[in-house]
């Protein structure tokens, strides 16, 4: 067992013995369920389906679940069946994203938490996490539904903007006990450049002064730093050396970073199958039947 590797999934289904080889499942990203269907969270059979992999996992998983409630650019949400409102966005890393479009459109997450609420329910060990926080107040908002429609489960925010390591003392204090720091968006934030699709993250500038601010802020209070995304070994290294309580690797990812003892997994393209046929449900809503662009109805 790796003392120091959590698990992140994205539909996969991963069997018991491969998950007795990590300290817990350390990030399940919800949108990834949806996305496969193609289905918003409002659909039922969207909330039958996490409810079905949420309960498959706990029942192989001895250990914490970490999820993280959807998070999907205004493009990757369009072309999802039942969707509230189609939009137009220039920018999809600072646009309506995250914790935005929760506070934008409640309902989607609440149809997250109800099942949320099933599993806590039924199973110990969820962890809750919020998706692309940007400051406390954010979070608080997210605490206080997550309390309400869920109960008393334990809450984490995600770290992927600057404004949220800077803020990080106050999310802890708020009730945060569990923080990811999200390194692709953080690093591409960092170094203002454009994220690379499919791309690893580099250590980057200011990756390292990032991570020992929020494990300073972790050892002041009750909380953990987790540190996630396309890792490389030397933001592992990096990861490891200032205190991280796991460094969270992508399903997709283990025979890469972890050797060829996993490059026969089954599932290992399923994150870059579901990928695909999102970029081409965007590019398919982007163009009509002649090859012309569409305009949104909307634009923010």
């Amino acid at each position: 067992m790796f003392d120091n590797i959590s698990l992140a999934l994205s539909g996969e289904r991963p069997t018991a013995e491969l998950l007795a080889d990590f300290v817990e499942i350390g990030l399940v990203r919800g949108e990834y369920i949806f996305r496969d269907l193609q289905l918003y969270p409002t659909a039922p059979v969207a909330q039958e389906k996490m409810f079905a992999y949420l309960d498959l996992l706990f029942g192989l998983a001895p250990r914490r679940v970490v999820y993280r409630t959807m998070e999907v650019t205004v493009a990757e949400a369009n072309v999802l069946a039942g969707v509230e409102e189609i939009l137009h966005e220039d920018n999809q890393l600072m646009g309506l994203r995250g914790i935005r479009r929760h506070m934008r459109h409640p309902a989607s997450l609440s149809a997250e938490l109800a099942v949320l609420r099933e599993i806590h329910r039924r199973h110990d060990g969820l962890t809750v996490i919020a998706p692309f926080v940007a400051s406390a107040d954010e979070f608080r908002w997210f605490r206080d539904r997550v309390r309400d429609e869920v109960g008393d489960c334990r809450l984490g925010t995600m770290l992927e903007t600057p404004a949220a390591v800077l803020d990080a003392e106050a999310l802890a204090a708020a009730g945060a006990e569990h923080f990811v720091v999200g390194t692709n968006d953080l690093g591409s934030l960092l170094a203002a450049r454009a994220r690379v699709p499919g791309g690893s993250t580099e250590l980057g500038p200011g990756m390292v002064r990032a991570l020992n601010l929020v494990r300073d802020v972790c050892d002041g209070h009750r909380c953990e730093m987790h540190v996630a995304g396309y890792l490389t070994p030397p933001l592992v290294e990096a990861a490891t050396k200032a205190g991280a309580e796991s460094c969270v690797v992508h399903y997709a990812d283990l025979p890469r970073l972890l050797g060829d003892g996993y490059a026969h997994l089954p599932d290992l393209r399923h994150l870059a199958d579901v990928k695909r046929r999102t970029r081409a449900a965007i590019d398919a809503h982007k163009t009509g039947p002649d090859g012309e662009r569409q305009s949104s109805s909307c634009a923010v």
